[in-house]
């Protein structure tokens, strides 16, 4: 691994786009984010105070503070862009507070007395050395580290952004004790685990570690790389036999479908969309109206939802709504939502 890859230029670079080149199949999110909420809601920690570091575009800050609505939350990034995405995407709480953060610098950690820290796939993209001293910074203000991370050797090498830690060891070499807890699906073979370290550890999380949570008998079957290529081409040949070939219409993809070769006799507008190029999800549900509004009198026939942002029917619900009592829907399934654009 090249000691002189710049974690901080390529994330800065990343975080620019983060929130809309998402490769990680939604199901195998919401596998993570139930299996992080089972642990912690039968660990006995607190979570009154959390301190959330590479919170990204604010999953699981919204996660956390729906769950838990009367903490306090300090959520942290490097990138400008996806802690703008994350108070959008979070929308107004008084108990969220977003700041930047540099790990490689010397700057103090805001505020003290966490309860937990969180860090969901953040530690696997700084090396051992980083990870250790970071380890010994976040004890200093916070009693329990959580995070998700991959925890077993790839089965093809790692990219120079990833490295791939033996956590029992680096929390060791802290002066923590960790107890772990494997998910209970793997994706593409590899394996995700949640640590959860400190100090001290109360009895109730130690008798917690040997039992597997039961949340795989809840799980819908996580979607690996072949999975999600086989749903994007029923998708794609859902929409070749909905759309009239050479039509133009509005894909809200989050910018995760990319080039598909089966609908390159379209016209087709990423949403938000500036100067034919995706621009990031809308500010509001008025916002996505308007810019709906325009594309559409510029020719679009078709508004398609692709199934990885189904978060926006929820998330942009006014909108979502106002496009329902307008349009017509003319399809709905598990990869689609679709409407014809027609009044």
């Amino acid at each position: 691994m090249p000691r002189e890859f710049n974690v901080n230029a390529y994330w800065l670079e990343r975080g620019r786009g983060y929130i809309h080149e998402r490769r990680t199949p939604p199901e195998f999110h919401r596998l993570q984010e139930r299996f992080l909420l089972h642990v912690l809601q039968r660990s006995g920690l607190p979570i009154r105070r959390v301190l959330e570091i590479g919170c990204g575009f604010g999953r699981i800050t919204k996660l956390v503070a729906d769950t838990w609505p009367k903490s306090a939350i300090t959520a942290l990034d490097l990138s400008p862009e996806q802690l703008a995405n994350a108070r959008r995407y979070c929308g107004e709480n008084p108990r969220l507070c977003f700041e930047p953060y540099d790990f490689y610098s010397s700057q103090s950690l805001p505020g003290d007395n966490y309860d937990v820290v969180v860090a969901i796939e953040v530690f696997l993209h700084h090396p051992p050395e980083l990870v250790v001293a970071l380890f010994r910074r976040l004890t200093a203000v916070g009693r329990h580290l959580v995070n998700i991370d991959w925890s077993e050797d790839w089965p093809w090498p790692t990219p120079e952004h990833v490295w791939v830690h033996d956590f029992a060891r680096l929390y060791a070499d802290a002066g923590l004790t960790c107890v772990t807890f494997p998910l209970p699906e793997k994706l593409d073979g590899k394996q995700q685990k949640l640590f959860i370290a400190g100090r001290e550890l109360p009895e109730t999380l130690q008798r917690l570690e040997p039992a597997q949570p039961p949340a795989a008998a809840a799980s819908p079957p996580v979607l690996a790389a072949a999975d999600w290529t086989q749903r994007l081409g029923l998708a794609a040949e859902e929409l070749l036999r909905l759309i009239p070939g050479g039509s133009r219409f509005i894909l809200v993809d989050d910018s995760q479908w990319g080039n598909v070769r089966a609908l390159a006799g379209y016209r087709i507008d990423p949403f938000l969309e500036k100067d034919g190029r995706y621009w990031g999800p809308p500010a509001d549900d008025e916002t996505a109206w308007r810019e709906l509004e325009r594309l559409r009198q510029a020719g679009a026939c078709y508004l398609a939802f692709a199934w990885p942002s189904f978060w926006w029917l929820q998330h942009y619900a006014g909108f979502a709504q106002r496009v329902r009592d307008a349009f017509a829907c003319v399809l709905e399934d598990e990869q689609l939502v679709v409407f014809k654009l027609a009044v």
